[in-house]
């Protein structure tokens, strides 16, 4: 993706990172107009560091790059202050025109996503149930159904395995499930992963 982006005259590669930390760090100095960045990085995910980036006071316009088509994940991007949603199946003149249109200050979604034009402004039509989570909430339900252990969310997420049975209990009471088999149903039953 560097090599192709590298080749638009109108577009400049500042830096490259596979962690969130990393990220900060460059954004922090190389100050990038937009950042491309995928909803799943090796220390956290995309919505989790741009809220970071929120915290840490890092002027900068993200645009989400993932395979995760759900209202759930859009909506989740948005909310945190992403500005651009595209996936990664779309063709990459599709993905330097979401850069583009980000960057112009324009909200950018894949085509395939408009009808969640409004996802990140609403209250209703998300899953059901989902609503009622609360931001960290959302962050250990993702990583519990991409099969995270409660010590990766733990120490990913810099908290305590007691804490994060805590959410999980949490999650489960206000999705009205019992059991990780259950909650996996769920998420399917809803779209958000694939049964």
């Amino acid at each position: 993706m560097q090599v192709a982006l590298a080749q638009e005259t109108d577009l400049e590669v500042v830096g490259d990172a596979g962690e969130a930390r990393q990220a900060y760090a460059i954004i922090g100095t190389q100050k990038p107009d937009v950042v491309l960045m995928d909803l799943m990085l090796k220390d956290t995910d995309g919505i989790s560091a741009i809220r970071e980036m929120n915290r840490q006071r890092l002027a900068v316009k993200v645009v989400i790059l993932t395979m995760q088509a759900s209202e759930f994940f859009v909506r989740d991007a948005l909310g945190a202050g992403a500005e651009g949603y595209v996936l990664k199946e779309q063709g990459l003149a599709e993905i330097i025109e979401a850069l583009r249109t980000v960057a112009r200050g324009e909200r950018y979604l894949s085509p395939q996503l408009r009808g969640y034009a409004a996802a990140g402004q609403r209250k209703g039509g998300a899953a059901a149930g989902l609503d009622q989570l609360s931001a960290r909430e959302r962050e250990i339900f993702s990583r519990i159904l991409q099969g995270w252990s409660n010590q990766q969310i733990a120490t990913t997420l810099c908290i305590s395995i007691k804490t994060v049975e805590t959410h999980r209990t949490h999650i489960n009471r206000k999705l009205g499930v019992h059991s990780p088999a259950e909650l996996i149903r769920l998420a399917a039953l809803q779209g958000i992963v694939a049964s």
